[in-house]
């Protein structure tokens, strides 16, 4: 499948942000390498509400897929090996999610992108009515997964474990 394939199914008719990371879970045994990476990209960043997807998001970004640098722009991975080898990174959260540290994947290197998507980011239906906080942690750069920042939240993909 070509990236334009992987495009035209990820963003043509009938797909959409609430169903378009589901798209890609459909697609996903057929996609290897660089383009694997690809669709799991502009499907996680296309996407909303992605809490009732949040098993399925870990195990996309810890799968042992080459090339998974093809997550990055070039930009992105510059501006990465430019951190410190030591990183605090931030996450805005529910407070069940906190006490229960089973930690979503999408981090930020900003407190306050962290501070928006707590108090202020609404699109995540399923939690909007839940108590939220703000939670950082301090981290080796080499255990990131990803950094993302076309829209300039400064975002950290960080496969948390228990």
């Amino acid at each position: 499948m070509t990236k334009k394939e992987i495009r035209d199914i990820l963003w043509g008719i009938g797909c959409n942000s609430w169903n378009r990371y589901e798209t890609f879970l459909t697609i996903a045994s057929k996609l290897e390498k660089e383009n694997y990476w690809y669709g799991l990209r502009i499907a996680y960043e296309g996407s909303d509400n992605l809490y009732i997807q949040k098993k399925n998001v870990y195990r996309a970004f810890s799968k042992n897929e080459p090339c998974k640098n093809a997550l990055m722009s070039k930009e992105e991975r510059k501006y990465l090996k430019s951190l410190p080898d030591q990183i605090t990174i931030f996450r805005g959260m529910t407070e069940l999610e906190l006490k229960s540290k089973n930690f979503g994947v999408s981090w930020t290197l900003k407190k306050e992108v962290a501070q928006f998507f707590s108090e202020t980011y609404q699109r995540n239906y399923s939690t909007k009515h839940l108590p939220k906080t703000i939670h950082s942690i301090d981290i080796e750069k080499s255990k990131v997964v990803a950094f993302f920042n076309k829209i300039k939240e400064f975002e950290i993909i960080y496969l948390h474990s228990k």
